[in-house]
């Protein structure tokens, strides 16, 4: 069988995958956010954190009870826990919980944006057994700064960056950058600021239509620019000087999906990844509307929810309406990603495909 067939053949059997995911829905990933405060003000920020926020932290015990529940049904080693906020670092309790979720066999990790992030952390992070570290770097200094709502931001940033790099220990640590109007001609010096630090891995997205984004202009590309950003990307992954990828923020369509991925798009909401919010709501992950919550932490058992709660980010056909229904990808992109997906009217927000124009003629109208 030759390369291009077994390729056509992989595609096609991947919605078939997909449905026994679905079907087992092993939990893979469970993301907590712990504390809606930061220290920073970002201009795209999903869940509008605040430097003063005044909704109360999620206690140390309230989040190592639902762990335990996880442990005593299975295998431990199977789920790795990720610490979100607001920036986790600004949470008290971080490393101290910490050492209660590597105490219990699971993995933990963090994303942060890196300004609180020093030595002495990094320190307090592996006494605590902290796997894995992501760090926001969104632009040079100039547009990172004005980004991030902070001067300063992008200089802090980047020493968390070269100690984690300069350090072995960290083995799993990467980068995420999130590209919009004003740092899109800068993609080329930040990938080689990134090669010239050694950094592993780098993922890139788009700033998407939640939180504080919708209504600033400066943020979101133009079709010509996402497609170009799509090459860039595609270039950076054929130089192999890192490991580049998209994130997997939505359906790109069968020309792109494998040129910037190392596999196909597929939303694991709800499917293999839970979120815990710091008010004690279950979803599926942080930036899905807090009105698709399934239960709640400090009234449901957590393992019920995840067994029982969890139909319409599994079975999604409900999602099939509008020009959904006439799309030949829909097999494929199965109504995009969830965090994308309007509670009230259940659209979703952002089509990539239609709204970047990345489907040939043919593919764009043809049914399911």
């Amino acid at each position: 069988m030759g390369r291009r067939m077994r390729k056509t053949l992989q595609r096609w059997l991947l919605p078939i995958q997909h449905r026994l995911l679905a079907k087992v829905h092993d939990l893979s990933y469970l993301f907590v956010e712990v504390t809606q405060r930061c220290n920073l003000r970002c201009v795209h920020c999903g869940t509008d954190c605040k430097q003063d926020s005044r909704i109360p932290d999620l206690a140390l015990n309230k989040i190592l009870p639902v762990l335990d529940r996880i442990r005593a049904a299975g295998d431990p080693g199977r789920v790795h826990v990720v610490l979100t906020g607001g920036e986790p670092l600004c949470y008290p309790d971080l490393f101290r919980l910490g050492r209660g979720i590597g105490e219990r066999g699971f993995s933990w990790g963090m994303v942060t944006n890196g300004f609180a992030l020093d030595e002495n952390r990094l320190l307090e992070a592996k006494k605590a057994s902290m796997s894995s570290v992501t760090v926001s770097l969104d632009g040079l200094e100039e547009d990172h700064d004005w980004f991030r709502g902070r001067k300063g931001a992008f200089e802090r940033a980047c020493k968390a960056i070269e100690l984690l790099v300069g350090d072995p220990f960290w083995r799993k640590m990467d980068v995420i950058t999130c590209v919009h109007k004003r740092n899109l001609a800068s993609i080329e010096k930040i990938h080689e600021l990134l090669v010239k630090n050694a950094v592993p891995g780098w993922r890139i997205f788009t700033v998407e239509p939640i939180g504080r984004a919708p209504g600033n202009p400066e943020l979101f590309l133009s079709p010509g620019e996402f497609r170009m950003l799509l090459e860039r990307i595609h270039d950076f992954r054929s130089q192999q000087r890192l490991q580049v990828s998209f994130s997997d923020s939505g359906y790109l369509g069968p020309c792109h999906e494998e040129k910037v991925r190392d596999y196909r798009y597929f939303c694991r909401a709800g499917i293999n990844v839970a979120g815990i919010m710091v008010n004690g709501d279950i979803l599926a992950c942080p930036n899905i509307d807090r009105r698709f919550a399934q239960g709640n932490i400090f009234r449901d058992d957590f393992l019920t929810v995840w067994q029982e709660r969890y139909q319409d980010f599994r079975n999604r056909l409900w999602m099939k309406q509008g020009e959904c229904q006439r799309c030949g990808q829909w097999r494929h992109c199965k109504g995009n990603s969830f965090h994308l997906r309007d509670f009230q009217t259940r659209a979703s927000r952002l089509c990539h495909c239609k709204e970047y124009q990345l489907l040939p003629s043919s593919e764009s109208g043809r049914a399911p």
